[in-house]
């Protein structure tokens, strides 16, 4: 079954934006050599961790909704393909 996708492009645009943040800051502490181990490259590697952590969340966002999607044209496919399933007694 095919179906058009809708994706929230103020979403797509927050996963774009967190996604550059974690390549500049992973470029910027590798650029610097800093270890992962102390200061200060601890803790930017600590904020690198998390930028990865809101980019998976919003990617789990997406899918649910592109999950939704599916599931709304099915149920659309299936009342069309059975109108009687939807008629009051």
């Amino acid at each position: 079954m095919y179906f058009p996708l809708e994706i929230n492009e103020q979403i797509a645009d927050m996963i774009r934006t967190a996604t550059d943040l974690y390549s500049q800051v992973n470029n910027y502490i590798q650029s610097k050599g800093y270890k992962n181990d102390v200061f200060p490259g601890n803790v930017l590697g600590e904020m690198s961790d998390k930028v990865c952590e809101m980019i998976t969340n919003l990617g789990d966002v997406v899918g649910r909704d592109i999950i939704n999607q599916a599931f709304d044209e099915e149920e659309k496919r299936s009342t069309n393909l059975n109108p009687e399933s939807h008629v009051s007694e």
